[in-house]
């Protein structure tokens, strides 16, 4: 510890230089992975916050709810579960069309999600993403879809929201009553279900093939991930290099410790210590950053950043620096204290 913060008070420069590259490559990071994770929520909250875990659907290679088509013969095949009925919709609403995911659940479903505040569900009276409360609307606002007038009753408690459009979720007496003799239902919810099979035009599946399903969902997510870790990869190199050249540079100063008797897991230890102290200190100023610049953006960009994240990648960029710091160690492990000495001039 001796060593390492004595060195950094002597080269303020050099070592604030690698201090200022952390602190960006972490706000990079934690910036990339706040914008996958509030494209995941924007796009499939919906089915991600619904505490379903099996969906029986029509049988199809590709399981997407909207794609899916039920007749009430097909709920009434499979004993127990909770029809779901989802639309695609445009309502209006003072004029303005607004995009909306549509959800029909029964009101006794355990899978309709919890309110604000406890609300029953009349006749085409509707519980609404609490995203919709951010753009201005509240309970008591209409809105006309199908020659209806539509009430928002109140918000859910956690974000629902469908392929990049906020979910209003409606009661399945008013499904029936909206498809009247066309009526179709999109799935069928278990909470779990190993009971007797389901007819060959049905499929059951998990919550996870239905997540990975919502279109453009695994294509986005697959793409800001990729980025992130190549962003990770690109850190680890970069820190090496910085690390490696400072190490060079100080071989003699190593071979001389070692000459007068130092160890050389001191000499290890000393370097490690000063890589954390860098570290922390770049990693903690990349939050602040990544907290102010979340500060500016605009609020219809989909921004999603939480604790259990910024630890992981807080985690996953020290590791990265640790990682980054193997071929130094490597250096001062194989120095010749006579060579170093030598090439002092």
């Amino acid at each position: 510890m001796f060593l390492a913060w004595k060195e950094i008070r002597y080269a303020k420069m050099k070592f604030l230089l690698i201090t200022g590259i952390i602190t960006l490559i972490t706000s990079l990071v934690l910036s990339i992975s706040g914008l996958a994770n509030g494209l995941s929520v924007d796009n499939a909250s919906a089915i991600k916050n619904m505490t379903a875990d099996i969906y029986v659907v029509e049988e199809s290679d590709q399981h997407q709810l909207e794609r899916s088509m039920m007749t009430p013969d097909d709920i009434d095949a499979v004993k127990g579960g909770s029809p779901l009925g989802l639309k695609m919709v445009e309502m209006i609403h003072d004029g303005e069309t607004v995009n909306i995911s549509l959800f029909a659940l029964d009101s006794e479903s355990p899978f309709m999600p919890d309110g604000e505040e406890s609300v029953k569900l009349a006749p085409y009276e509707l519980l609404a993403d609490p995203a919709l409360k951010k753009e201005g609307y509240k309970p008591g606002d209409t809105f006309t879809y199908g020659e209806k007038t539509w009430i928002i009753r109140g918000f859910t408690e956690e974000r629902f929201s469908y392929g990049h459009t906020p979910v209003m979720f409606t009661s399945i007496e008013t499904w029936k009553d909206l498809l009247g003799d066309d009526l179709r239902y999109q799935a069928l919810l278990f909470k779990d279900h190993e009971g007797e099979d389901i007819p060959s035009n049905l499929d059951k599946a998990s919550k996870d093939d239905i997540l990975s399903n919502v279109p453009g969902f695994s294509a986005e997510q697959g793409s800001l991930k990729m980025m992130v870790i190549f962003l990770l990869i690109i850190s680890a190199i970069v820190l090496a290099t910085f690390f490696y050249v400072m190490t060079l540079q100080k071989l003699h100063q190593y071979g001389v410790l070692k000459a007068i008797g130092a160890k050389t897991g001191i000499l290890l230890r000393a370097l490690f210590v000063q890589i954390s102290i860098l570290s922390t200190f770049g990693i903690l100023a990349g939050n602040t950053l990544t907290y102010g610049l979340t500060q500016l953006i605009p609020g219809d960009v989909p921004f999603e950043i939480s604790s259990g994240m910024i630890l992981l990648n807080n985690g996953l960029i020290l590791a990265m620096a640790w990682i980054g710091s193997l071929l130094s160690f490597r250096s001062i492990m194989n120095v010749d204290p006579l060579e170093a000495i030598g090439g002092v001039k």
